[in-house]
């Protein structure tokens, strides 16, 4: 069966142009390819990330906006937070009774307030 996206013609010497320029085309591309690579290489040597957060505060939805859970800063559960101390950590979870803190990443084992 014809493939119908691609006709192609029949006669040897025009295949063989045709996957000529194909091959040549694909040689571009793969040069443009390792040059945008090495421009994002070069982009992210020079700018390392920031080191995250040691701690951060989760805030709830809605115009109040408190305190949700906490977290270490390693956890990615939600990126709706921000940066904390850890004696703000800490006084979140003693003051602020509906604060939980992170199943996952288990900040309150990390602050020494459990035991595992």
């Amino acid at each position: 069966m014809p493939d119908p996206l691609l006709p192609l013609p029949p006669a040897l010497d025009q295949l063989l142009v045709i996957r000529r320029w194909l091959e040549l085309t694909l040689a571009r591309v793969d040069e443009k390819i390792a040059a945008v690579r090495a421009v994002e290489n070069e982009r992210a040597r020079r700018r390392p990330l920031p080191e995250p957060p040691r701690w951060w505060i989760e805030y709830g939805i809605g115009a109040v906006r408190r305190p949700d859970r906490v977290h270490t800063g390693a956890c990615k559960v939600s990126d709706r937070g921000r940066a904390a101390t850890r004696e703000s950590v800490l006084e979140v979870l003693r003051t602020v009774p509906s604060v939980i803190a992170c199943p996952l990443c288990r900040p309150d084992s990390e602050l020494g307030l459990l035991d595992t």
